[in-house]
C-alpha cells in the first residue's frame, strides 16, 4: 500500500471514530446501506431511454 492510500484510510478512520460510527460498520449494516444508496442512484436512470 502506498503512503497516500494509507493517509486517506487513516483520515477516513479518524473521521469515523470522531463520530462514533464504528458501531454501524459491520457486514450486515454496510450491505444494507450500500443497497439503499445503489437504489437511490438507480432511480436517476429508471425512466431514461
Amino acid at each position: 500500500m502506498n503512503n497516500s492510500l494509507e493517509e486517506v484510510i487513516s483520515k477516513i478512520l479518524e473521521f469515523r471514530d470522531e463520530r462514533d460510527w464504528k458501531q454501524f460498520h459491520n457486514p450486515k449494516d454496510l450491505a444494507i446501506f450500500l443497497n439503499i444508496e445503489a437504489g437511490e442512484l438507480l432511480e436517476c436512470f429508471q425512466w431514461k431511454g
